[in-house]
Order: structure tokens, then C-alpha cells, then sequence
């Protein structure tokens, strides 16, 4: 395992658009988002590509893998963030330098499609990736980013010590406030007070960190990239496209048959997206059904993915699960 440094207040963060152009269709956000970098003591500087846009996608698949590659190799360039994620983070796979990356270790955050590129890197590199926020969705959060998302993206990227404990957030928001007519920018999105967390299954277990969107991973599936489950602990959200639940199942029974559920030690499930109160209890339904036959512990609704805020996931480091205390802490250092 590969360990990024330690990010300080003053280092450069670098802004990357591996997928979707969404950071072209909405500068109000790019300002916002590196404004709130900016104020929380970083300094910013956007790839090359990264304000492009071509058709569904930002660039070429040559540019941004480029861009990442610039990323990396640059000195200065201490962490990098996703603008946004997409579905075409699988085209950079073949023409990405994984001992340019492996040689360079820095933090690597998003998420949503950015899953695609954390589980490849770290699955070919060995080195820790974050499943966290990103510039257009997170940190230009209006009138500025959730104290909750701020606060675990810092223990995540400058911690000292582990993240440890970590608490559900108090509110939760899935409003989307049109960035086309810039109703983002009008007032704060809703907040819903928030139930805590479901715990699905009962159980205890220490495992390393390893998932993200769920529909972005089936796009790692039967390559050189899909991730080691052995001895995991699995993680996954659903994206805005609001999959099912009877999608979700389908997934999930294929996550079984090719004996994941055999190797994993626990299941996080983030909150989903868009559900309704009855399509969420149906999600708890289907995964309590397709986990019956294993003893790991299960916990839903969670703090991550496409709802807000969010804490941030470092892959490939231990946490642990347990049922009887209500606790889910990371153990392990995320940095050097």
C-alpha cells in the first residue's frame, strides 16, 4: 500500500474533468468551488482540458489522460479533484501510466464515475485513492460547502492520525437546484433532518475500504482493473440516474454469483438518491435478502455518495463495523 502525503494549507490542488464537460456548461460553479478551495487555505490550479467540453464528454480520451498524467508528475501539484464525474472515465484506462502514477503518490479524489479511475489506480498501483467531493458537486456547494462534507475531507487528506469514529450527519439534502438557470445560486438547498444510519445486519468486522458507485463499477468488471475483494470492506452508492431497486438487485445477485460476498467482511450502502421513503425500505428489503446467506454485518443509509454532505472513503485502508455499539470508524492512517 501506497500512503499519499500529507496535504498543508498552502499546497496546490489540481482540478482534472476525466469524464463529463460539466465544469464548460456551469463556470459559476468552477468559480464557486475554487473559491471555497481558496478559502479553505489551498491554492488551485485547473489541468489543461479541464474546462472543455466535447459532445457527452470533456476532452479527447488523449487530453485528460493527459491532464492526469501532468497532474501527477508535477511537483507543485501536492492533491487532485475531480470537477465532476460522468460515465467515460473507463475510456482513460488503456492509456493511463500506472508506474508514472505509482511513482508520484498524491491524494486522488471523487466520485460517482471518478469510482472507475480510484479502484484502477489503486488496484494497479497500490496506492490509497479517495471516495469523496468534488469541485462542481461539493465544494461549490452554495452558499458554501457542508460542514460535515469540510470536516472529514480534512481529517481525510491532513489527519495526523486516523479519521476514526464517524458520526451520521444531523441533516441530509438530495434537492437539485437547476445549475442551467442558476437556481444553485439563489439559496441554500433544503435541508431534512436525518434518522441516522439503518443497520441492516447484525456483526463486527475490520476489513479495508473498497467500492464506490455501483453503476460505475460494472465498468471495471472482467478487466485488469476490477478491484481485490478479499478481506473487503464493500461500499457502494447510486448515482442520480436512480437505478432500481429491482436494478439494484440484479447487481447485487451478480456481485454473488462471481463470490464477492464470499470474500467481503462487511457491506456499507450509501444513501440512494431520489427514492421515495417505500423504494429505500424495498432497497433495505433486497439487500437483507441477497446477503442472507453470509454472516457479515450490513449497514444502510449512509453518509456518502450523491446525497449531501458526505464523509470522505479512503480506499484500500482498514476500518471496522460494529453492530452492537452503533460505531463505523476508520483505524487506519489515510496519509504520511
Amino acid at each position: 500500500m501506497i500512503k499519499p502525503p500529507r496535504l498543508k494549507f498552502g499546497d496546490t490542488i489540481g482540478i482534472i474533468s476525466p469524464s463529463w464537460g460539466g465544469a464548460e456548461m456551469f463556470p459559476h460553479r468552477v468559480k464557486q468551488g475554487v473559491q471555497c478551495l481558496r478559502k479553505l487555505g489551498f491554492d488551485v490550479r485547473l489541468a489543461k482540458h479541464a474546462l472543455n467540453r466535447k459532445g457527452f464528454v470533456s476532452d479527447a480520451p488523449e487530453n485528460r489522460a493527459q491532464d492526469i498524467h501532468e497532474m501527477f508528475a508535477d511537483p507543485d501539484v501536492k492533491a487532485i479533484i475531480a470537477s465532476i464525474g460522468g460515465d467515460h472515465s473507463c475510456h482513460l484506462l488503456p492509456l493511463l501510466d500506472f508506474d508514472l502514477i505509482r511513482s508520484n503518490p498524491k491524494t486522488f479524489m471523487g466520485y460517482s464515475d471518478i469510482t472507475v479511475l480510484n479502484v484502477a489506480i489503486w488496484q494497479r498501483t497500490g496506492l490509497v485513492t479517495f471516495n469523496g467531493g468534488t469541485l462542481l458537486a461539493d465544494f461549490a456547494e452554495y452558499p458554501d460547502m457542508f460542514e460535515y462534507s469540510k470536516e472529514y475531507f480534512l481529517k481525510a487528506v491532513m489527519g495526523e492520525t486516523p479519521i476514526g469514529r464517524i458520526e451520521p450527519a444531523s441533516h441530509w439534502t438530495d434537492e437539485f437546484l437547476d445549475w442551467g438557470e442558476k437556481q444553485d445560486q439563489t439559496r441554500p438547498r433544503n435541508l431534512l433532518p436525518s434518522s441516522g444510519w439503518t443497520w441492516l445486519k447484525e456483526g463486527s468486522a475490520e476489513g479495508r475500504l473498497v467500492g464506490g458507485c455501483l453503476e460505475s463499477l460494472q465498468h471495471l468488471r472482467g478487466t485488469e482493473y476490477w478491484a481485490d475483494w478479499q478481506d473487503a470492506i464493500f461500499f457502494f452508492e447510486t448515482s442520480e440516474d436512480k437505478p432500481s431497486p429491482r436494478t439494484v438487485d440484479g447487481t447485487l445477485m451478480d456481485y454473488q454469483n462471481m463470490g464477492v460476498f464470499e470474500k467481503i467482511r462487511g457491506l456499507l450502502i450509501g444513501r440512494p438518491m431520489s427514492y421515495s421513503d417505500d423504494e429505500k425500505q424495498l432497497l433495505r428489503d433486497i439487500v437483507v435478502e441477497r446477503t442472507r446467506g453470509y454472516s457479515f454485518p450490513v449497514v444502510a443509509d449512509m453518509d456518502f455518495g450523491h446525497t449531501a454532505p458526505q464523509f470522505t472513503l479512503p480506499l484500500g485502508v482498514t476500518a471496522r463495523i460494529d453492530s452492537t455499539r452503533k460505531r463505523f470508524e476508520i483505524v487506519e492512517g489515510t496519509v504520511k
